[in-house]
């Protein structure tokens, strides 16, 4: 509810982050509050009913934000389908290069702007 996790790949690693998960599936599930920075990507159903944490990753699989009723998700990267299903609130930011993310986003509740 209040802390802050940094996670990064070991020193020495040859891999690209952007290209890599670094956290798996559920992270971030009904938090809320606290910040989450990751150096890779997440899996599936990341920050699912987030309340109130702040993260930034660098993609994530499907299911991202769904039932978010808080919080700040910045995604610096790919996402999965069905971004955003049964959000309610709170702030998702999507950096989109291939301007592929709006067919990645439930539109039932979720507004886009770019």
């Amino acid at each position: 509810t209040g802390g802050k996790l940094v996670i990064v790949p070991p020193k020495g690693s040859v891999y690209k982050t952007q290209d890599s998960a670094i956290i798996g599936n559920t992270c971030l599930y009904g938090a809320t509050g606290g910040k989450l920075f990751a150096a890779g990507t997440a899996g599936e159903r990341f920050a699912v009913r987030n309340s109130g944490a702040h993260t930034v990753v660098e993609g994530t699989g499907d299911h991202c934000c769904e039932y978010m009723t808080g919080g700040f998700v910045c995604v610096l990267g790919k996402t999965g389908y069905n971004f955003g299903s049964g959000m309610t609130g709170g702030f998702a930011y999507v950096l989109d290069q291939d301007n592929t993310f709006v067919d990645r986003v439930n539109h039932e509740l979720v507004e886009i702007q770019r």
